[in-house]
């Protein structure tokens, strides 16, 4: 074969005049370095990348495009570097007349989780999904979204299992005459005090906050921020004395739906941040869940 030769381009080859709103390529398997907890990690991740075609070329190089997303996976990941990356690959299709580009970061992030009591620790996972939305001589959107895992525990359930138990006590003692000692109260606690048990489940909240350009990305902070409003996230290695803390943690702490998200949204808000988030609270009750959405970060009534 002789190399001095031009390989076909059939891309470049026109065809129907018609513009074409995204062309790209998905699933891109993609390492991903990221500053976290004071560590470099890596991440593997999966890539997303599009971009606008106006003119009646064919195709858009993805070559170029892939080519950009490497570039990304070199440095630790930041809004600046983001950022680049689609100025980058967008400024690379101008032969197809690109004006717009999205990127999408998907990956999950491990954490390190200390149990409440005992010295031990795991880790919980965290979904993560980074997207970048440029236009030619505009700004870039950029987004961070993210779960967290929590436990609820219906307030309506925990009352009436208090008024079952209040009913029970008073069929139980309510007669007696004389002075009741404690002990006597102690044992019968112990063995009707879980008469009626009020049900919590795993829930979650998904939370995407706008991010400003040059900055560093807050994905510890903000999911230490949610946790700390919601007050019950899930825990990884426990021993009797965990357990028993994160039950009085959820007895504490019921919460429904609509509970979980002002707190979210009050959080958010007075940290700076502006988004959307959806909570959903897979019942125990019922064979279906509780949801709960709304954006953050304007002004709040009430507050």
């Amino acid at each position: 074969m002789n190399a001095s030769l031009e390989l076909p381009d059939v891309a470049s080859a026109l065809a129907d005049d018609l513009a074409i709103d995204q062309v790209g390529m998905a699933k891109i398997s993609l390492p991903l370095q990221l500053e976290i907890d004071r560590q470099i990690v890596q991440a593997p991740a999966t890539a997303r990348i599009t971009a606008n075609v106006q003119n009646a070329q064919k195709g858009l190089h993805m070559s170029r495009m892939y080519q950009s997303l490497k570039a990304l996976s070199q440095n630790i990941l930041n809004t600046q570097a983001l950022t680049d990356c689609a100025h980058s690959a967008l400024k690379q299709q101008q032969e197809v007349c690109s004006t717009e580009l999205n990127i999408e970061l998907e990956f999950e992030l491990l954490r390190q989780r200390s149990a409440l009591h005992s010295q031990q620790f795991g880790w919980n996972r965290y979904p993560i999904k980074l997207t970048a939305h440029y236009q030619k001589d505009s700004s870039v959107a950029l987004e961070l979204q993210f779960t967290v895992t929590y436990s609820s525990s219906c307030p309506a359930s925990a009352a009436l299992s208090r008024s079952a138990l209040k009913d029970a006590f008073l069929q139980a003692f309510g007669e007696v005459q004389e002075p009741i000692d404690t002990a006597s109260v102690a044992d019968w606690l112990n063995s009707y005090g879980t008469l009626a048990i009020p049900h919590s489940q795993r829930s979650e909240a998904t939370i995407n906050v706008k991010l400003a350009q040059d900055a560093s990305l807050p994905i510890e902070t903000l999911i230490d921020l949610a946790e700390d409003a919601l007050g019950t996230p899930v825990q990884t290695f426990v021993k009797r004395q965990d357990e028993q803390q994160f039950a009085i943690n959820n007895g504490q702490n019921p919460m429904f739906v609509e509970d979980a998200t002002r707190r979210l949204m009050l959080a958010l808000t007075q940290s700076g941040y502006q988004g959307y988030l959806r909570v959903a609270h897979y019942e125990s009750l019922h064979g279906h869940d509780a949801i709960a959405e709304s954006q953050f970060g304007h002004r709040l009534t009430n507050v």
